[in-house]
């Protein structure tokens, strides 16, 4: 007779361990002064709404954000990477608010937990209301004023088919300057590249966040 427990039980399931990411996040203390320097591309210009999130951040957390620390183990990548995404970030021709309407809706077509919390917090710094960051979450895509409707059905069209439609590309043709329709294309890009490795690497949140991910 043995006390292991029968594996046909059919009892109350007990809880696992936690899940664990696929790549876990490097803690600090681990992070190569090569990857230290890959990071220099994400400071933010002074005085930006970016600057003054990390500045919030540092009080609530001396730990770097875990999208960062899982980028720390590949040093190479991450400032190659993070160069590019400075310029969305930081430097992009299309309004903050639009931006970040973008990756809310990106990361919603993608069911991006990390990506939707991180941005979501962003959001309301720069005039996203929440009632508006829950209706990005709504098909269809109802209630937008016009120019903002643009956007999110441009977003959709190439998360589903890759491009734009004719009627789709002459708005934004009529909308926004050349510079400004490169910088949509290529924020859906990058902020799509980023939900998907985020997914596949099981990234957690970061403990700020926690309880603040995708809705429903």
């Amino acid at each position: 007779m043995s006390d292991a427990t029968d594996p046909t039980d059919q009892g109350e399931p007990r809880p696992g361990p936690e899940p664990r990411p696929r790549i876990a996040p490097l803690a600090l203390p681990e992070w190569t002064p090569e990857a230290m320097a890959a990071m220099e591309p994400m400071r933010p210009p002074p005085g930006s709404t970016y600057d003054r999130r990390k500045a919030d951040r540092k009080q609530q957390s001396r730990r770097p954000a875990n999208a960062l620390s899982v980028l720390a183990h590949y040093p190479e990548l991450a400032e190659a990477f993070l160069t590019f995404n400075r310029h969305l970030l930081y430097f992009n021709t299309l309004s903050e608010r639009t931006c970040e309407l973008v990756v809310l809706r990106v990361a919603w077509l993608r069911r991006s937990e990390y990506e939707w919390a991180q941005h979501a917090a962003t959001a309301v710094e720069v005039g996203i209301t929440p009632e508006e960051i829950d209706r990005i979450t709504r098909e269809p895509l109802d209630g937008w004023p016009p120019e903002d409707a643009l956007i999110l059905r441009a977003v959709d069209e190439l998360h589903h088919h890759g491009t734009w439609s004719d009627p789709t590309w002459n708005e934004l043709a009529d909308s926004l300057d050349t510079r400004q329709i490169m910088d949509l294309l290529f924020t859906v890009g990058a902020y799509d590249t980023l939900a998907v490795a985020f997914n596949c690497f099981d990234l957690p949140l970061d403990p700020e966040l926690e309880g603040k991910g995708l809705p429903g």
